[in-house]
């Protein structure tokens, strides 16, 4: 039996806005299992407009007066109710169960538990405020470039971690959507989610940027992905998430010291 092939462009990005907002996206049919995998290729595409729609706040408040780590924090605020804080979410998960559980089935029951322990906090609380710092160091007038290029380009994680790890959870073992789109092959959907990834910073920061973003970006999907195999022998969409959190946490970091 073939695969089901993919869906359009225009569905893609859909989906992926649709995915990673709280935009209202109406799809019919609405999408399936295989058709949000598929549309990792345009989650860099939406992740810049979060990003860009994140800087543009940061620099409105800025130029309003505000203090810079006031106006970074205000424009976080309004990014995370923008995504439902959907990869932050992730990032706690993670963190609860890799640094709660002493059993991969215990790290995965602590994943799957919603409500948010020490190390689920302590990370969230991390890894704001370094995000909002490192916004407020930047230029405002560099802003909207810069966060376009680390939140866009960090959204290649939530395809390319799947390279070469299974589901850690099987559809029999409660793994559901994640199991599902572990089953369509990463390897085409990360190729083609490399192009825009690898566009936003030559076109919007300049060939000076290219190779820390693209080497930022290695870093953190080697560290995640061993770190997956060792924990949990796969991976969850919680550890999804959570890539792309240290992903954009990585690139500003690199973007900032330019």
């Amino acid at each position: 039996m073939l695969p089901p092939s993919p869906p359009g462009l225009l569905r893609r990005l859909r989906i992926a806005l649709m995915f990673l907002t709280r935009i209202p996206v109406r799809l019919d049919p609405p999408p399936e299992a295989h058709e949000l995998a598929e549309a990792g290729d345009m989650f860099p595409v939406i992740g810049a407009l979060i990003g860009a729609a994140t800087g543009a706040l940061f620099w409105a408040l800025a130029a309003a007066g505000l203090p810079p780590l006031v106006a970074a924090t205000l424009a976080l605020a309004a990014q995370l109710l923008l995504t439902g804080a959907l990869h932050e979410d992730g990032l706690a998960d993670m963190a609860d169960g890799f640094g709660g559980g002493f059993s991969r089935a215990r790290k995965l029951e602590i994943m799957r538990d919603s409500r948010l322990g020490t190390y689920g906090g302590a990370a969230l609380m991390l890894s704001l405020l370094a995000r909002a710092g490192l916004i407020a160091a930047l230029p405002p007038e560099s802003a909207i470039a810069v966060l376009a290029v680390a939140q866009g380009a960090s959204r290649w994680l939530l395809s390319a971690l799947r390279l070469g790890l299974p589901p850690a959870r099987t559809a029999d073992q409660g793994g559901g959507l994640t199991a599902a789109v572990g089953a369509t092959d990463a390897l085409p959907i990360t190729l083609r989610a490399t192009i825009p990834a690898l566009l936003l910073p030559l076109l919007l920061l300049g060939w000076d940027s290219l190779l820390p973003v693209a080497l930022g970006l290695f870093i953190v999907w080697v560290g995640v992905r061993a770190l997956c195999r060792w924990q949990i022998q796969g991976f969850t969409g919680d550890t999804l998430g959570a890539s792309q959190q240290l992903g954009e946490l990585m690139l500003l970091c690199l973007l900032a010291t330019q």
